[in-house]
């Protein structure tokens, strides 16, 4: 398994804003091969932003990291990626449920 931290300026100007942009866009997340789950957080004092996706193996996040939809991401928002091998995991099974 891999964890991978997407930096980048934060795309709204709260997490509300944040939480009801993105709801929206989870089915297209839950379709990715390899990926088992995402989160988008922001920090509202810095403007930054992240997403922590977490995924089975390198190759499944190299495949979408790599796409040109996230290629183009990071080339117009300045983002950039740290790679994460995971060593221990607390929750076997991803929660598949929205943050309310």
């Amino acid at each position: 398994m891999v964890i991978v931290v997407l930096h980048y300026p934060a795309l709204t100007e709260g997490v509300d804003e944040l939480r009801t942009q993105k709801q929206q866009s989870v089915p297209f997340f839950e379709a990715i091969p390899g990926l088992i789950d995402k989160t988008w957080a922001m920090n509202e004092s810095t403007g930054r932003g992240i997403s922590v996706y977490h995924f089975e193996d390198r190759a499944s996040a190299d495949a979408w990291f790599n796409s040109e939809r996230q290629r183009e991401f990071r080339r117009v928002n300045g983002a950039t990626l740290d790679f994460y091998d995971v060593g221990a995991v607390a929750v076997a099974a991803p929660l598949r449920r929205s943050v309310e």
